[in-house]
């Protein structure tokens, strides 16, 4: 018979693959953290790289400007706009330098005239002792600039001056023997060495238009005619660093437009800190 006096007893068996609850809520209060610390260190990376390609776009920009301004001879970088593109400066640091670099000048001066530039440069290095790889301007000197160098034109007084398709027309007045004939010229601008050229295209006599080169085969004509009919040059290398060539000389609108390049040169190298000299016009 059965002892009623003694106690129940209740066996718990636990199984080997079960876990308290608490540690199961541990653990993941642990993975909850890990993710936390992971993404904040995400965010302090993001933030930390816009912040570096900020001050580094804002520093590269500074140190394009100030490079620019200081090789042609510019007194102020204001005015002086600088574009580094839309790719990412770190990326491009760690290759060395800046893909394509563009630079807009309000005002640069040409032997006196007063103009505006467009630069592009490419593969354009950190270190301005490393040469960039192409480097082209493009200078623009409106209509209103070009009556100064008149007496450049032509070896006689003009009485107008205007950019007219490809050409600069001139107007002057012809004296033959003593009758006074009003003349037209047009002079077709080309590169010189460090000068633009202006080439005699043709003759305007009234309504007529007659060929220089027909004129320059006439002996007579072209004996009174003397400076009329020969080319004319417009140095320009007093305002031009060695470094700096130019390729061509277009009349684009109401500009004349000169092309200059620089490939394969530093910014930083002594070509671009010698100037030329323009004799006393």
């Amino acid at each position: 018979m059965a002892d009623t006096n003694q106690e129940p007893t209740v066996e718990l068996v636990l199984d080997n693959d079960s876990k308290p609850r608490g540690s199961n809520a541990k653990r993941r209060r642990g993975r909850k953290g890990w993710w936390i610390a992971g993404g904040i260190i995400a965010v302090i990376l993001i933030v930390g790289v816009i912040l570096v390609e900020t001050a580094g776009r804002a520093a590269a920009e500074t140190f394009v400007r100030d490079e620019i301004a200081t090789s042609l001879g510019i007194d102020s970088t204001d005015g002086v706009a600088v574009d580094l593109g839309s790719g990412s400066l770190v990326l491009q640091a760690i290759t060395g330098g800046i893909d394509v670099v563009t630079v807009d000048l309000d005002r640069v001066e040409v032997n006196g005239l007063e103009a505006s530039a467009h630069i592009v440069a490419t593969e354009v290095p950190l270190l301005p002792s490393a040469p960039l790889e192409t480097f082209s301007m493009e200078v623009s000197i409106p209509n209103k600039e070009i009556n100064k160098i008149a007496s450049t034109l032509s070896g006689l007084e003009l009485d107008s001056i205007e950019l007219q398709d490809s050409a600069i027309r001139v107007s002057t007045i012809f004296q033959l023997l003593f009758i006074r004939i009003p003349v037209a010229l047009d002079l077709v601008p080309i590169a010189a060495g460090d000068s633009i050229a202006f080439e005699p295209q043709s003759v305007l006599l009234g309504d007529q238009q007659i060929s220089v080169a027909d004129l320059r085969e006439n002996a007579l004509v072209s004996g009174l005619a003397g400076n009329l009919l020969s080319s004319q040059k417009f140095c320009v290398a007093s305002s031009m660093p060695a470094a700096l060539t130019i390729d061509s000389v277009a009349v684009e609108g109401s500009d004349l437009v000169i092309q200059l390049s620089a490939d394969n040169i530093a910014l930083g190298g002594d070509q671009w800190q010698q100037y030329g000299v323009c004799p006393e016009q």
